[in-house]
């Protein structure tokens, strides 16, 4: 029996899902150091693949152009990482013993990342950068108009 549509989406969400709930299970058991190494890895792919990124997306919505397009990846990439890459996320964060607060981050699970037809590849990657820097894992649901061009983001990130 063949499924609908409506159902094999479903079930894609599903399947997708569970494999990133198995990844965070992987991700929240990681150090600070550890989750920066894949931060920076992520950062590095999208700069290096900023222009091919850049053209499948200007031709596949038809929007901008594949210059601009690449240059947005790179700031989302390289500019992105740059801001993050210091930044204390996982475990103890801040004490204050005067106030008696400690500021703790913990990962929380899986993101659902709505990805933009204007931006699909450069959605991907700061997304990315931005979750995983966190220790939660991301699932894309790309515009219909930007499917191909975000899925080979996802798969580059």
């Amino acid at each position: 029996m063949e499924l609908s549509t409506d159902l094999r989406s479903r079930q894609e969400v599903r399947d997708l899902v569970e494999k990133a709930d198995k990844a965070y299970k992987i991700l929240k058991k990681m150090s600070q150091s550890q989750i920066d190494a894949i931060v920076k890895a992520i950062a590095e792919a999208g700069e290096k693949h900023a222009f091919t990124l850049g053209k499948m997306a200007a031709e596949e919505t038809g929007f901008g152009n594949p210059e601009d397009k690449a240059k947005k990846n790179v700031f989302a990439s390289r500019h992105v990482y740059e801001a993050i890459k210091n930044m204390k996320t996982i475990g103890i964060l801040r004490k204050d013993a005067e106030e008696r607060i400690w500021d703790v981050g913990v990962p929380v699970g899986v993101i659902a990342g709505i990805v933009p037809s204007t931006n699909p590849t450069s959605t991907v990657c700061y997304k990315s950068l931005i979750a995983l820097k966190s220790g939660n894992t991301i699932v894309f649901s790309p515009h219909p108009k930007a499917i191909a061009c975000t899925l080979r983001a996802a798969e580059i990130v």
